[in-house]
C-alpha cells in the first residue's frame, strides 16, 4: 500500500502542473493550496471516519473500503477540467482538495486496520519484528516508486497535446494516467487482502 500512496502523491503535482490536462497548468502556489486544503479534510475526518466504519463493518470490512476509497476515486481527477476556466480556476481546485482529502482518509483507514489486522496474524512476541519487515519492505517502494510513476505520467501526458484550457473534452492522457493507477492499485491491493483473509 507504501507504493501505492506513493504514486498517487508523485502523480497528483505532475498532473496539475501539466499543460496537457485541461488545468492549463497550475501554479505551485496552486497547487500548495490544494494539498493545504485536502490536509484539513484529512486531519478533521480521519478519526471519525475510521471509528464508524470500524464499528459498522469491523476490521476487515475497514480494509475494503480503505483500499477501494482510498484508490480508486483517484480516477476521478481528470474530471476536474470539466470546471476548470483561465478566468476562474476556483472550482476545478476545490474539487481536487475535496476528492485528495476524501481519499487520504481512507488511505489512513486502511493504515490503521492493515496494522491491526496483521499483527494479529503472529504471536504477540514476533509482532515487533513482523512490523520491521514491513517497515523494510515499504522503503523500496518508497525509493522506487517516484521513478516509475514519473515516467508512467510523462508517457500518458504526452498523448494529450491540446493546451486550450476552453477545450471541455476530457483529455484522454489524464484519463489513461488515473485510471492505470487505480486499476493496477486495486487489483493488486484487493488480492493481498484476499490472501490475508484467507490466512486468518
Amino acid at each position: 500500500y507504501s507504493l501505492v500512496i506513493i504514486n498517487i502523491d508523485e502523480a497528483f503535482p505532475l498532473y496539475c502542473i501539466s499543460r496537457n490536462t485541461g488545468l492549463g497548468g497550475l501554479q505551485e502556489n496552486e497547487i500548495g493550496k490544494i494539498l493545504s486544503a485536502s490536509g484539513v479534510i484529512f486531519a478533521i475526518g480521519q478519526y471519525k471516519t475510521y471509528t464508524i466504519i470500524c464499528d459498522q463493518f469491523g476490521i476487515y470490512g475497514s480494509l475494503d473500503l480503505g483500499a477501494a476509497l482510498g484508490i480508486l476515486p483517484v480516477a476521478l481527477f481528470p474530471l476536474a477540467s470539466l470546471v476548470y476556466t483561465n478566468a476562474n480556476k476556483r472550482w476545478s481546485m476545490v474539487y481536487l482538495a475535496l476528492l485528495s482529502g476524501v481519499t487520504k482518509v481512507f488511505q489512513s483507514a486502511f493504515f490503521s486496520s492493515i496494522t491491526v489486522a496483521t499483527n494479529r496474524t503472529v504471536p504477540a512476541e514476533m509482532r515487533s519484528r513482523m512490523n520491521a519487515l514491513g517497515s523494510i519492505g515499504a522503503g523500496p517502494s518508497k525509493a522506487f516508486g517516484p521513478l516509475f510513476v514519473g515516467i508512467w505520467m510523462a508517457f500518458c501526458l504526452s498523448l494529450h497535446t491540446q493546451d486550450d484550457s476552453n477545450d471541455k473534452s476530457l483529455p484522454i492522457g489524464s484519463l489513461l494516467a488515473w485510471f492505470g493507477i487505480a486499476l493496477v492499485s486495486g487489483l493488486s491491493m484487493f488480492a493481498v487482502l484476499k490472501s490475508l483473509k484467507e490466512r486468518n
